[in-house]
């Protein structure tokens, strides 16, 4: 059994120094220009292929850009002053890891809010052993819930610690597909596990 927590726990680290490489570097910033232009920057220290997009209130993406090989740096200038008023966000993504700065759009102001950073998590499933690695880097509550078809199986509060890692023996269930989810805050993760 302490064999097990130490491969966990060395599993973790590894994986989560991965997600940070990728996550922690990456950076969106909204530099308004006037009262309806402004620049969206996106950069990180190692060069990568981004994908770039500005969604709306709904989810409704109204714009969406995957950079041309590898670059550091991204700067586009854009007009805002067809959108209507209301809460926006841009989201950059490489490498699994993602990072999000809202903005609003007012009548003669373009207001920009706070940085988020969101990393997908790490599952993997070996020798009946599931083992999950997040960094929940808004801090916010982590569920995860463990599905047969439809039928919910298992389910825990994980801690809200910035570094979340969870191992779990499965080794009791029968043969079959199940559904592993992973919820924090408004972000939910699936993953599929074929026993």
């Amino acid at each position: 059994m302490k064999t097990i927590r130490t491969f966990i726990a060395v599993f973790a680290l590894v994986i989560s120094a991965n997600i940070a490489m990728a996550g922690g570097n990456l950076r969106v910033d909204i530099l308004p220009l006037t009262s309806e232009r402004a620049v969206v920057a996106v950069s990180s220290q190692v060069q990568n292929q981004y994908e770039i997009s500005i969604e709306n209130a709904y989810g409704e993406v109204i714009y969406y850009k995957e950079t041309e090989g590898n670059i550091t740096d991204y700067r586009k200038v854009f007009d805002f002053s067809k959108l209507e008023n209301g809460e926006y966000k841009v989201i950059a993504t490489i490498d699994g890891a993602t990072s999000e700065r809202t903005f609003a759009v007012g009548s003669k102001t373009i207001s920009v809010g706070d940085l988020k950073y969101v990393a997908d998590p790490v599952f993997s499933f070996n020798n009946d052993v599931l083992r999950v690695a997040y960094l929940n880097y808004p801090g916010e509550k982590v569920d995860l819930k463990i599905y047969d078809g439809n039928d919910l199986i298992y389910s825990k509060q994980l801690d809200s610690e910035f570094a979340v890692n969870e191992g779990l023996s499965l080794a009791k269930l029968k043969s079959g597909n199940y559904q592993v989810v992973l919820a924090s805050g408004n972000e939910v993760f699936d993953y599929t596990i074929r026993k």
